[in-house]
């Protein structure tokens, strides 16, 4: 029994020379695409329609993802200011406290209260020097649910590139509809952490 083997030796004669992969766009032959395993590759009619729905809804859910995130990101810039303020007047206190002329002291919070006006949220000022705070603190709650975010976006995002990957027209259309869905209900969600 003989195979065909390539230029490095390879069984040519396996299931990669017979996928019947094309990779242009297509709609012809779409039972042929498999969404990330071979073993899920709609066989009929209906489970091409369930695939797509499928894929409508995971672009979907992406879309949720980002618009949670947005949300987050506000809460976590109103708490990391809370924070800051916070720490700012206890140190405000503690130099009062610490000080025995009330007029100086006085004088030196009108000053670190004009200059605060003056200054982003999300950053700090210090009655010593005027210096803002350009990156916010490291708050070990804030950064693991952030990067919890960020990785669950990047799995789906990868998910849905590598289904565009197929050239099959049908899950094409399936993602761009779920996230324009997703979008127009959750857009402007993903766009409040940009501006809080």
């Amino acid at each position: 029994m003989s195979h065909d083997h390539g230029m490095d030796g390879m069984d040519m004669g396996d299931d990669s020379s017979s996928m019947g992969m094309v990779m242009y766009l297509h709609f012809n032959n779409p039972f042929a695409d498999s969404l990330w395993f071979k073993g899920w590759t709609p066989g009929s009619k209906g489970a091409l329609v369930g695939a797509c729905i499928g894929l409508f809804l995971l672009a979907l859910v992406e879309r949720l993802l980002a618009g949670m995130r947005g949300v987050m990101e506000a809460w976590w810039r109103r708490k990391t200011d809370a924070i800051l303020v916070r720490s700012l007047s206890i140190n405000r206190a503690s130099q009062t406290r610490s000080s025995g002329d009330r007029s100086s002291v006085e004088q030196k919070g009108e000053i670190v209260e004009s200059v605060e006006a003056a200054v982003p949220p999300g950053s700090v000022v210090t009655s010593r020097t005027s210096i803002r705070r350009v990156l916010p603190p490291f708050i070990p709650s804030h950064e693991l649910a952030r990067a919890a975010f960020h990785v669950s976006q990047t799995f789906v995002g990868y998910g849905l590139m590598l289904v565009v990957m197929t050239f099959n027209a049908s899950y094409i259309i399936s993602i761009l509809v779920g996230s324009f869905t997703g979008e127009l209900l959750f857009g402007r969600f993903a766009q409040q952490g940009d501006h809080a």
